[in-house]
């Protein structure tokens, strides 16, 4: 089971040079934590989805860079509106349910579009996290197949380590869904685990790469409402 511990995601690459251009980025390390406390101090969730910068030497896919804001006091949407205002591309709205929507316009859609005609989620340990729940949407037969036919390779997991909280916890994602898109499986992990799921498109020699992932928020869920 070692596989699934930890997973971040999974790197695709489509045999494709004209799609964008590589845009420059940061660390994640460093802009990880900005977003999970902008959306950790208003208990929401939500979606990133941007054209990065492909690094063959590191392990993680970069995020576009921030702005530094002078505080994250405010409404969740307006002060990261404020942190992406330098990207001319990117769009920060809210759903009517309160999930932030980070999305640079150019960005393709096809992956998140595919349609999933069956998941299930495990009833174990194994989808005891945000990013072991990821790992179970994108080895569907359906991504699988669209992967092979599209892009050229299976599946690659991103990284290793423990179990998030959830495992622990008893707060896994299960459940089954049907007739749902990518994308919309990937925002039912989001009513098990507070964070975002990120999609990001970069540009390598060979053609287009996709790393798909999730973070949790820095708080842990607690037993309060979700923010509407």
């Amino acid at each position: 089971m070692s596989a699934f511990r930890g997973a971040t995601g999974v790197l695709l690459v489509l045999a494709s040079s004209c799609l964008s251009q590589n845009k420059g980025g940061v660390d994640q390390r460093v802009a990880v934590p900005m977003v999970q406390k902008i959306l950790s101090n208003a208990d929401l969730s939500g979606s990133l989805e941007y054209w990065g910068f492909c690094d063959e030497n590191k392990g993680w896919p970069d995020f576009p860079e921030p702005r530094h804001v002078s505080g994250h006091e405010g409404p969740a949407l307006d002060v990261l509106k404020e942190m992406f205002a330098d990207d001319p591309k990117m769009r920060v709205t809210q759903d009517n349910d309160g999930k932030i929507r980070m999305l640079e316009t150019d960005v393709p859609q096809d992956l998140l579009e595919v349609k999933i005609r069956h998941l299930s989620f495990p009833a174990d340990y194994r989808s005891g996290s945000g990013p072991m729940a990821v790992y179970f949407i994108l080895n569907t037969p359906e991504v699988k197949g669209f992967m092979y036919h599209n892009i050229g390779r299976i599946a690659e997991l991103g990284g290793a380590g423990m179990p998030g909280q959830g495992a622990m916890s008893g707060r896994g994602v299960v459940g089954h869904l049907n007739d749902v898109t990518v994308a919309q499986a990937l925002d039912y992990v989001l009513k098990r685990f507070h964070g975002f799921w990120f999609y990001q498109n970069c540009q390598t020699l060979e053609g287009r790469k996709i790393s798909i992932g999730f973070r949790e928020n820095l708080n842990p869920v607690s037993a309060r409402p979700r923010a509407k």
